[in-house]
């Protein structure tokens, strides 16, 4: 027994299978644990439990701060998800190309093969990739924040979130709108100079009531 439990081990380490099995069980494990870090260091600056305690005693500033908080907490969320697809990527490659050396093939081929097909697959979906960047940027550049009123040219309203790929507005009659942030051309902000909003039809409407009422 003694001397064929460590020669079973040995034989069992280099078992081809378990080493592939031992390699997804390290890559799962791995991005968990970094996910997981990603996670709680999204959560530490968003600061959820502390602005709970603070709202209970700045009822009258919620209005102003709400807007701020779920402007930065918006932008952190979406690059927290960046960095844990961009995780998620990374590790997945590593495994594969460990895998594919335990399995006897050669790394030098593959890599240069998945690059043909990389270079394809973006070439294809060059769009996606395009709304992504351009995410990325809208995020880093903070162009505009949740509860912003932009004008987009193809659509105007409130921003209610902003993700990699779309920016979600809703209009003044209560529509909803989802703007591919790769198609964003130009936009006005028109929340960051101060001006709030810019004066709806009815609202015209409604002053012009109002100075004829004055009138008569």
């Amino acid at each position: 027994m003694p001397t064929w439990f460590p020669r079973t081990l040995a034989d069992a380490v280099q078992f081809v299978p378990l080493r592939v099995a031992f390699l997804i069980v390290l890559a799962l494990v791995a991005r968990a644990v970094v996910n997981g870090l990603i996670d709680r260091a999204v959560r530490r600056s968003t600061g959820d439990r502390k602005r709970l305690r603070i709202k209970a005693l700045q009822v009258l500033r919620d209005s102003e701060s709400d807007v701020g908080d779920g402007r930065r907490d918006s932008r952190i969320r979406a690059l927290g998800s960046l960095a844990r697809s961009a995780v998620s990527v990374v590790i997945t490659l590593v495994a594969l190309l460990m895998i594919f050396s335990e399995l006897g093939f050669n790394i030098t081929s593959i890599i240069a093969g998945t690059s043909i097909i990389t270079v394809t697959i973006a070439f294809g979906l060059q769009n996606v990739v395009k709304d992504l960047v351009s995410g990325v940027f809208l995020l880093v550049e903070d162009q505009f924040g949740v509860g912003d009123y932009v004008d987009m040219k193809e659509a105007s309203g409130t921003v209610e979130a902003i993700g990699l790929r779309t920016t979600t507005l809703r209009d003044d009659s209560g529509n909803t709108w989802y703007v591919r942030n790769g198609e964003l051309v130009r936009v006005g902000n028109y929340s960051q100079g101060g001006t709030g909003r810019p004066p709806t039809t009815d609202t015209v409407q409604t002053v012009r009531l109002v100075e004829g009422s004055a009138s008569t």
